[in-house]
């Protein structure tokens, strides 16, 4: 088994989030040694120094307060360079995160998710929020290596910490960020630990995305986490799903089709895939089985690309099945309800035989929208057709809106075989002036990582008098879960949960047998890596 670390680079572009990630393996549920923590006591914590303001591994921190749910923490440095009435501000915004954090934060996504950790390694039911100043664009992280215990992992601080950057706590908004971190604490427990499942980054980026909403955070636009992801959909709408660079776009597009997501099928599509022995796409797909969806994570996907441009709850599907009732090329969320991005590009073509060729390449789950238009003129008979063809291998499906001159609108989907497809759209300039459409490539289901491989696509469309009449397939339907399917796949979930109790109970009361030598890990480990600490914890995990 390897050790996964997960690093993410930093781009000063908007406020984001850190989720990083040490596998599973090596999580212990308590530390040797115990004692509560006093407050105005001082503690060394060992921090990432990627995210720590001047790049150190280590802050000086106070517990300036003790909640409830939490231990708080401000670092040294920062509290010494505060004014007496800067502290008393800085205090009193403290004193209402704690509260809300008590009241709200914790116990409404420990409801809905599940626990985190508790009491976990430091036998301690508080988790400890320390408050340091973090590199900017950076407003807070979560790290699991606190998780483990020294032996494990040197730089841990043996807690479960989330940390946030003091200047938040300062202005007083800091509550979307810790909501965000919290749940990658509790989702860290509830998947990696009691699972022994590791999602993609931005599945649970998706997850952290909808704590605030949750709470309630989203409802007032103006200071809401929603506003500023649409702002920056809407300047890059065509960011990868999967593929996880850590900028601005990765969350807008995580947070847009969230939203998506929720709104036709409910949250607890997120809560079943969190809870799934299964992981990535196919926890989502299982997720939607289990709650009587027969859509898939792919149609959800193409209807989420059609509802950000179209955003019309009025459409109708284009069969009887139509991948979902009336209403789902539309957003609900109340804040949502006039986005419509613009398509990536648009052309004209204009004339009997004028063309137009195009050609792009994209990584994985990255939709492009192509618009094709045309001058009215009731007295044409040409015809709109679009040829399209991919890189051998891969997995597109293509809808497309046609756009009436009588104000109609029409979904359907380009049949793809292979590699190849064909679309011809009738009397283009005297019935349709403009045809949308959305390739994206679906092939890749889990794995992603921050650089994606690109696949290559090229469109032709042009005007012409041919027409041939192609019935547009629509991606198989998943067949419908009968009640003793999903009651059999009820009860092997419950199977499994109650193998992992036992495996865990069992955990608890027996050491661990010796390992082969002793050894400290002084370095942090990562998929890849090679060496005399990978072989040694090869040999530690085979023993143990």
């Amino acid at each position: 088994m390897k050790l996964k670390f997960l690093k993410f680079k930093i781009f000063r572009l908007a406020v984001f989030f850190i989720f990083i990630v040490l596998s599973s393996t090596f999580y212990v549920l308590n530390s040797n040694s115990v004692s509560a923590d006093t407050l105005g006591q001082t503690t060394i914590f060992n921090v990432n120094p990627q995210y720590e303001s001047l790049g150190r591994k280590q802050v000086s921190a106070t517990l300036r307060k003790i909640s409830d749910n939490a231990y708080w923490y401000v670092s040294d440095e920062y509290w010494g360079k505060l004014s007496d009435s800067d502290k008393n501000v800085f205090l009193f915004n403290l004193d209402g995160l704690a509260l809300e954090f008590d009241s709200k934060i914790y116990p409404i996504e420990t409801q809905f998710w599940g626990s985190e950790p508790k009491p976990g390694i430091d036998n301690d039911s508080r988790v400890t929020v320390l408050s340091a100043e973090l590199v900017n664009p950076a407003a807070g992280y979560f790290d699991s290596t606190h998780l483990y215990r020294k032996d494990l992992a040197p730089e841990s601080n043996e807690r479960e910490m989330l940390f946030i950057d003091t200047d938040y706590i300062a202005s007083g908004r800091a509550r979307i960020f810790l909501a965000h971190e919290f749940q990658h604490l509790i989702a860290f427990y509830q998947k990696d630990i009691l699972r022994n499942s590791i999602d993609d980054v931005w599945l649970n980026e998706v997850r952290a995305e909808y704590a605030p909403r949750l709470l309630g955070y989203d409802d007032d636009y103006a200071s809401s986490n929603i506003r500023r992801r649409v702002f920056a959909f809407e300047q890059n709408p065509s960011d990868p799903l999967g593929e996880w660079k850590n900028e601005s776009a990765d969350y807008a597009s995580a947070t847009l089709f969230l939203f998506y997501l929720v709104d036709h099928y409910g949250d607890k599509i997120l809560l079943d895939s969190l809870k799934s022995a299964k992981a990535n796409i196919e926890s989502l797909n299982e997720a939607l089985l289990v709650n009587g969806f027969t859509e898939t994570f792919s149609d959800i996907f193409s209807n989420w690309t059609i509802a950000s441009i179209l955003n019309d709850e009025n459409v109708e599907p284009p069969t009887a099945r139509g991948l979902g009732p009336l209403g789902k090329y539309s957003y609900k969320f109340q804040h949502l309800k006039s986005l419509r991005i613009r398509p990536s590009h648009i052309y004209n073509i204009s004339g009997s035989g004028s063309s137009v060729s195009v050609s792009n390449s994209v990584s994985y789950w990255q939709p492009v929208w192509y618009e094709f238009n045309t001058s009215v003129n009731s007295g044409g008979s040409l015809n709109l057709k679009v040829d399209f063809s991919a890189d051998a291998g891969t997995k597109f499906r293509i809808p497309y809106i046609a756009f009436r001159i009588n104000g109609g609108k029409e979904i359907g989907y380009i049949p793809v075989n292979g590699s190849t497809g064909t679309l011809f759209v009738k009397n283009f300039g005297s019935e349709v002036y403009k045809v949308i459409v959305i390739p994206a490539d679906h092939s890749k289901t889990s794995g992603f990582t921050e650089e994606e491989p690109f696949v290559s696509f090229a469109l032709k469309a042009g005007l012409t008098t041919e027409f041939e009449e192609i019935n547009p397939v629509l991606p198989a339907p998943v067949a419908s879960a009968s009640n003793g399917a999903l009651i059999q796949l009820l009860l092997n979930q419950i199977s499994e949960l109650q193998s992992q109790i036992t495996r865990f109970q069992g955990r608890q009361l027996s050491q661990p047998s010796p390992p082969p030598e002793s050894r400290v890990l002084s370095r942090s480990l990562f998929v890849g890596l090679r060496g005399d600490d990978v072989r040694w914890l090869q040999d530690f995990l085979a023993k143990n």
